[in-house]
């Protein structure tokens, strides 16, 4: 059995499994962070089962152990929860195509809706309404892009955001953060060494730190407010990425509910700015004519 096929192999396996393993594995798929960071005491606890029920279970599943089941379900999470995002074939027509990137990007989306947690979305938006300051941390020509793109929504939003998606400048600002400050790690897989150890930094500094990334990766557990996904990685040059495109609409989302519990006097502001940005291009125009 391999790790990325922990989750459904877990659904599979409940009708062989005895009355008290299936009520850990019930409990296993009902709250898949809790399993993972809990202890056996605690699972048993909240399984209503005996610990070595909890041991028997793992074994049954394919694990040596507690410690082994945890660090497969974690691989499998950070995998993410598989749907069908169908490789595009050769013989693909137009249309074929753009039905297959289309159902992919909806279906994950979808599944970035029923992912997250409603408390820990809140939490991230008081933190980021009332922050000195918020720095965006991402690399690549994925998160990266994304964590640009959300210090842009956040400057139109009259606050101070800057993006750093150079691993050098990342752990500058990083060291320069304070108690008021807000780090944003925008990170899929959660392994960036570099955005890992910006968070870490950026934490001992006293600011608060969120990510938005998979389940079970490693920058889930560095931060103060983790924005849990389970999008799947692109397994082929022909098979659509949806990852950057979830992640995108999860910074939209950020930046309306920010917007809604901005003052009237703060909106006006925007209001303001917005249309001296668009009459910019008109009065230019027109000194170049006179």
């Amino acid at each position: 059995m391999s790790a990325a096929n922990l989750i459904p192999h877990i659904r599979d396996a409940l009708p062989s499994l005895r009355p008290a393993e299936r009520k850990v594995a019930d409990m296993v798929l009902a709250d898949v962070d809790f399993a993972m960071r809990a202890s056996i005491t605690e699972i048993a606890q909240r399984a209503d089962v005996s610990e070595p029920s909890v041991t028997r279970f793992c074994r049954a599943v394919g694990a040596h152990g507690l410690r082994d089941f945890k660090m497969r379900l974690a691989q499998s999470a950070a995998g993410g929860m598989p749907y069908a995002s169908q490789a595009v074939a050769h013989n693909d027509d137009i249309q074929t195509l753009f039905d297959k990137v289309g159902e992919a990007v909806v279906e994950g989306i979808t599944h970035a809706r029923s992912a997250l947690d409603p408390i820990a979305v809140e939490a991230a938006l008081a933190a980021l309404t009332s922050a000195r300051r918020v720095f965006f941390f991402g690399v690549g020509a994925g998160s990266g892009l994304v964590a640009q793109d959300a210090a842009l929504r956040l400057l139109r939003l009259d606050l101070a955001a800057s993006a750093f998606t150079d691993a050098h400048l990342q752990r500058l600002y990083a060291g320069l953060m304070e108690p008021g400050d807000v780090a944003f790690a925008i990170s899929h897989s959660g392994r960036s060494v570099e955005v890992n150890e910006s968070m870490q930094i950026a934490k001992e500094r006293g600011a608060t730190t969120i990510a938005l990334t998979n389940v079970g990766s490693r920058l889930a557990w560095l931060v103060d407010i983790p924005l849990l996904l389970r999008a799947p990685n692109a397994i082929g040059p022909h098979t659509p990425g949806v990852s950057r495109l979830v992640h995108l609409c999860v910074v939209d989302a950020l930046a309306i509910g920010i917007a809604l519990r901005l003052s009237p006097k703060a909106l006006e502001k925007m209001r303001e700015a917005g249309a001296r940005v668009s009459h910019e291009p008109e009065a230019a125009g027109g000194d170049r004519q006179t």
